[in-house]
């Protein structure tokens, strides 16, 4: 796991059709235009209140699975690399952590690096054997995140591929393609 250069990270993000779409001063997310063949779904728990985009398909999950369904997902896919990037600040999101996440050695590497970063958002390269740690890590901030801000979103350079996890239990997926869509579908169908 390393941190990568954000504005670096954008443009190679683009060439995906992923756009960065600033909500507020403190609050970016990461979108994909809305076009043929762009396909949305919700994964929520009941606690969750985030509302999902229009046209979702919405995917009820239990607030515990949701590490591991989103860990599944990037397996599915075959993902070499992914970029973590958090909703605003590494800062917010390494608060959050802080205690779940003390005693997990590859998080303590991340945050010791996180340091120079936690003023940023500065992406966080991570490959398939990083992926336990991601699950961690959104078991911790389910568990401890106490505002959207400390959401995190996971995208890759190789995919037109958006996730957002919204700290309340819930995350919202865009993929470019019904193929890979399908491929996601697949998840909760197992």
């Amino acid at each position: 796991m390393e941190f990568i250069d954000y504005g670096e990270a954008l443009v190679l993000l683009r060439e995906q059709g992923i756009r960065e779409a600033p909500e507020s001063e403190q609050r970016i997310c990461l979108e994909l235009a809305d076009g043929e063949g762009v396909v949305h779904l919700h994964l929520a728990c009941t606690e969750s209140t985030t509302t999902p985009h229009d046209g979702a398909e919405v995917v009820s999950v239990e607030k515990d699975s949701l590490p591991s369904t989103v860990e599944h997902i990037l397996h599915k896919l075959h993902l070499s690399q992914v970029l973590l990037i958090p909703v605003s600040k590494w800062r917010h999101l390494f608060d959050a952590v802080a205690f779940s996440m003390a005693e997990n050695e590859d998080w303590q590497a991340v945050n010791t690096a996180g340091t120079v970063v936690l003023n940023t958002r500065d992406p966080l390269l991570c490959e398939p054997t990083d992926f336990h740690t991601i699950s961690e890590l959104i078991k911790a901030l389910l568990s401890d995140a106490e505002s959207p801000e400390q959401g995190l979103m996971i995208t890759t350079t190789a995919a037109p591929f958006v996730l957002e996890l919204v700290p309340d239990g819930a995350a919202s997926i865009t993929v470019g393609n019904p193929a890979l869509a399908d491929e996601v579908a697949e998840t909760f169908s197992a």
